[in-house]
């Protein structure tokens, strides 16, 4: 991370600020109070926003100012990135609006919590970070001065803590809690399991109890089935004798109706005998008056001619048609020829030609046509007189074949009636030959009847033997359904208990599954609190142990540059307290000369910024460090030193607020800023 332009609008002692920031070493200088430990805090706000308890929006927003802003632009690595923080005053207090985050030219506007995510995932710092204190911001970037002082002289517990957190050392410390707060729950588990399978076994007895009982009632009802099949194998015989004599009965009933139904045939047929017999009569009547000569006449001659008279009456006409339309065509013409006469005696001029018509030539035309004529009416007269002759011979012939036709038909008719009355012959043989069934049928049913009768008299008791037969077999049904319905309630209760069984089984199954639990339970127990803790406090000091070697290795490192080791010397203890030694002795940190505790301060918050640095090797912010006021009570040999300390920093961006005029000497840039009637600025 390299800061590269902050601008500050109404924010503390600024109304309209802008600072650009090069790399290398850049010095902000100025009086006490001009506004400079404002650019640090800003430039923490832009980032991180408020933080309860450590930058309120009060403490950064100008007074008598209802809004005001801090835009800061930095880059990580090829990323060029802006953030944008707003403070309004509200009835509830100045709080933070909506702020703008650009990337690389792509602008969004997020919600503080929103920046401050964005910023933290950036920076690459955990994730704890966005609730909490950054401490890895404040121990590797920048550090207030007044809070160094307070680690260095504050309480040792709470010294220690706090760079365990810094140190990320602390997560062993949650990780136990944790193991704490685990085994608890699985204690209290364990506990709720031992309860819920504390009656396994009385399940288990009841289960074999309930199994006996099941058993004891299937043995009874298959006691009771045995004992229905028996019932049911009498049933059946029961059943099949009832239903022979029921048969029996109705074949009775049957045959009595069928000698019913032949005596009933026996009188219509009677009857019917007599009606034909008269019907016979008649008709022989009919057959005397019917024509002997008739019936010998030769339809099919008689067929024949009037056939061939047909046919010559159909030629006839053909020939008459043939005269009639040429008896036409002469008329037709002779008629022209008269017209042509008329019209040529009256001609003078010719209707073509328009040349006189000659009377020579009237005289010729008219011979012409007077020939024709001749020739057309002695033609008329033939054929008038040949149609006449075949028009009378139409006539006979059709008189003729009327009389051969209504002869035909009277042959038809009395065929008819020969034929009717042969048929209704035939009718009363048939007759004849059904009364001789008849006869023979009632001389069998006669047999049939006094068969009936013998066996009527042998089962003369079938209905008393009938209703007996079905009491029987009702008192046999009632027996078969009680035993219907207790085997059904047998196997209803067995169901039952077979679902208990079922039911309880699965409960024994998961209360044993209960138990394998509370045994893994104990072995996790036994595990996390003779093992696991054991591990995490192994794992933790051996962490301490290297972090406070590299800690205290860095600490003399850089104290003895900034100090002569050969008077005093500084080492840390079991806490991180800075012990000094000065000439074999050792004495207390507050005892030290202002200059001495400036450069145990600065030493010690350079070996934090190194330890913190390698310990999370993928921070984004490696490459910068603000340092605020670090030279206070230096002498002119240690401020002399700076330099050399600065150059060992090997860092892209040393940001350095002081008010010492020698530290100019240090730095690659110096940004000065001045206070004029309660407003800061940067001087040209």
């Amino acid at each position: 991370m390299i800061i590269k332009k902050i601008k500050l609008k109404n924010i503390r002692s600024y109304t309209d600020g802008e600072i650009k920031f090069p790399e290398g070493v850049i010095l902000l200088s100025g009086d006490i109070g001009a506004g400079k430990s404002t650019v640090l805090l800003a430039i923490e706000f832009c980032l991180f926003g408020i933080v309860k308890g450590e930058l309120s929006g009060s403490s950064l927003l100008r007074k008598g100012c209802n809004e005001g802003f801090v835009h800061l632009t930095f880059s990580i690595g090829d990323k060029e990135i802006s953030i944008k923080r707003t403070l309004k005053k509200t009835s509830n207090g100045i709080v933070q609006d909506s702020g703008f985050l650009t990337i690389n030219d792509v602008t969004q506007q997020l919600t503080p919590v929103e920046l401050k995510q964005n910023i933290i995932d950036m920076l690459n710092y955990p994730q704890e970070a966005l609730t909490k204190k950054s401490f890895i911001f404040r121990y590797t970037v920048y550090t207030p001065q007044e809070e160094m002082k307070i680690i260095l002289l504050g309480n040792k517990e709470d010294r220690l803590q706090t760079l365990r957190k810094v140190f990320g050392i602390d997560r062993y410390k949650r990780i136990k809690d944790n193991a704490k707060i685990i085994t608890g729950e699985i204690k209290q588990k364990k506990r709720g399991l031992e309860g819920f399978v504390s009656d396994l076994e009385s399940k288990k007895t009841k289960v074999m109890e309930l199994q006996a009982l099941s058993g004891s009632i299937d043995s009874q009802k298959t006691k009771i089935a045995d004992e229905l099949s028996i019932l049911n194998m009498e049933l059946r015989k029961k059943t099949e004798e009832h239903k022979k004599l029921e048969e029996y009965s109705i074949k009775i009933i049957h045959l009595k109706k069928d000698l019913e139904n032949f005596l009933n045939k026996k009188a219509l047929r009677h009857e019917h005998k007599n009606r034909i017999s008269g019907q016979l009569r008649i008709i022989e009547e009919q057959l005397n008056k019917i024509d002997a000569k008739e019936n010998d006449t030769d339809i099919e001659e008689l067929r024949k001619i009037i056939k061939e008279s047909e046919n010559s009456a159909e030629s006839t006409e053909k020939e008459l048609n043939e005269i009639s339309r040429k008896l036409a065509e002469i008329n037709t013409k002779n008629k022209l020829s008269n017209e042509i006469k008329d019209s040529i005696k009256k001609l003078d001029t010719c209707p073509l030609c328009r040349q006189n018509v000659s009377e020579k030539h009237k005289h010729e035309v008219l011979s012409s046509e007077d020939s024709k004529i001749s020739y057309f009416e002695k033609e008329i007269k033939i054929l008038t007189e040949d149609a006449a002759k075949l028009t009378k011979k139409i006539k006979d012939t059709k008189e003729a074949l009327n009389k051969y036709k209504i002869k035909e038909k009277d042959h038809e008719l009395n065929m008819l009636k020969l034929k009717d009355a042969k048929s209704k012959i035939d009718i009363i043989d048939n007759i004849k030959n059904e009364i001789a069934d008849v006869d023979k049928s009632l001389k069998d049913i006669a047999k049939d009847e006094e068969e009936i009768k013998k066996s009527l008299e042998l089962i003369k008791n079938t209905d008393e033997e009938i209703k007996k037969s079905r009491n029987e077999i009702d008192s046999l049904t009632l027996k078969q359904k009680k035993y219907e319905i207790e085997i059904a309630s047998s196997e209803r209760e067995i169901n039952s208990l077979k679902k208990q069984i079922e039911s309880a089984n699965d409960e024994i199954k998961t209360k044993e599954k209960a138990a394998e639990k509370i045994n893994y339970y104990i072995k996790l127990l036994y595990w996390i609190d003779d093992h696991f803790v054991s591990i995490v406090d192994l794992i933790e000091k051996k962490v301490m142990l290297n972090v406070h070697a590299e800690f205290d290795s860095l600490l003399q490192k850089w104290f003895e540059m900034l100090v002569d080791a050969d008077t005093i010397k500084v080492r840390l203890d079991e806490e991180f307290t800075p012990l000094i030694e000065q000439n074999n002795h050792d004495i207390e940190y507050e005892n030290l000369s202002g200059g001495e505790k400036t450069a145990c301060a600065l030493a010690y918050r350079l070996a934090l910024n190194q330890v913190i640095n390698d310990i999370a090797s993928l921070l984004n912010t490696k490459d910068i460090i603000i340092l605020d006021e670090p030279t206070d009570g230096f002498s002119s040999e240690q401020l002399e030193k700076i330099r050399g300390v600065l150059e060992e920093l090997k860092m892209r961006q040393i940001i350095i607020v002081s008010h010492e005029p020698k530290i100019e000497m240090s730095a690659d840039k110096i940004i000065r800023i001045e206070k004029y009637g309660h407003v800061s600025r940067v001087s040209a």
